[in-house]
């Protein structure tokens, strides 16, 4: 070996055959993380409450839907994903349903879409037709089938709820009917969902229907979603007593107007010490508070100090500025 080798061909080759090895034993167990990622990972084994929820849920409208149209119906899960809600709208039909949900106790709006071909499949199965040919996109909802769709989320909202109910009592309900939802601020286009594609199948065909909650308000509930038990629900009550108490408490500038007068700019610049301003005699003082009068009074003195003796409400009809002037002492 030259004296100006630090390391040996032997030494650096015994290196080099040790490497791999030691990659493969530090790999070993090691799983991949990205900080920069808010959404959890969506695996079916992992979610064993969520999982429930689903098969509660088709089990439920599998029922419901059968006793309504009194036909065979199955209701079963066709995908559960996480993605944009940009890119899951545009992905829907033309002439989709679209229908915002508030979705208490969860923070934000959740979106449920109806596909054209569900709708038209149950209007043709409830009146003992048999497959249907759904008609042309540019064509208006009739009132039957607007009737029908209506009848569609009574029986789909309360088995929602039912099926979250061994997790966390939520309560959806009709925000918004027939929205575009990149046009109204259901949610952020940009808002990861977690969307849940459901398909009825019936004996004239059938279609699919779709939900979407955002992820920002099941972050909340998602280690209950993971560990299969109910989600502690925050007792609003407290809250909101705790925070009437203090906005009772806050301190209002009372103001009592005994007179008012026109004037203008020039007027006012021009005012001089010692200059005597006229008012008309003022039938009493008014007491407002940041500009808006409330109460009508009388100007007096109690116990050497000025006072107002409350008189009485003012009307919001005739809340407006006083044309006051000058109130008379008693």
């Amino acid at each position: 070996m030259a004296q100006d080798e630090l390391v040996s061909q032997a030494e650096l080759s015994a290196l080099l055959d040790a490497a791999p090895a030691a990659q493969r034993s530090v790999g070993r167990g090691v799983e991949p993380y990205d900080l920069t990622s808010r959404v959890p990972a969506l695996d079916g084994a992992d979610l064993p409450a969520l999982n429930r929820i689903t098969e509660y849920f088709c089990e439920g409208m599998t029922r419901s839907l059968t006793r309504y149209l009194g036909r065979d119906t199955l209701v079963s899960m066709r995908s559960s994903q996480v993605r944009e809600f940009r890119d899951f709208v545009h992905a829907l039909p033309e002439r989709a349903s679209v229908r915002g949900l508030d979705i208490a106790p969860l923070a934000g709006s959740g979106v449920l879409v109806l596909e054209p071909a569900l709708l038209f499949t149950v209007v043709e199965s409830f009146f003992g037709g048999g497959r249907a040919s759904p008609p042309p996109s540019s064509r208006e909802l009739t009132p039957t089938e607007r009737r029908m769709l209506g009848n569609l989320l009574d029986l789909l909202l309360p088995e929602l709820q039912a099926a979250w109910a061994p997790v966390l009592p939520l309560s959806p309900a009709v925000a918004a009917n027939d929205v575009d939802p990149l046009l109204v601020s259901l949610v952020d286009p940009a808002e990861m969902v977690l969307l849940q594609s459901y398909e009825v199948a019936l004996l004239g065909g059938g279609g699919d229907f779709h939900l979407a909650l955002p992820m920002s308000a099941l972050q909340g509930v998602w280690p209950a979603l993971r560990a299969g038990t109910p989600a502690p629900v925050s007792d609003d009550g407290a809250w909101r007593a705790a925070l009437q108490a203090r906005v009772l408490d806050s301190s209002l500038s009372l103001n009592a107007v005994v007179a008012r007068r026109q004037s203008t700019l020039r007027h006012v610049l021009g005012l001089q010490v010692g200059e005597l301003l006229t008012f008309e005699r003022a039938d009493g003082a008014r007491l407002e508070v940041a500009g808006t009068p409330l109460f009508t009074g009388e100007f007096g003195v109690f116990n050497g100090n000025n006072a107002v003796s409350v008189t009485g409400h003012v009307r919001r009809a005739s809340a407006g500025p006083a044309n006051g002037t000058q109130g008379e002492p008693r």
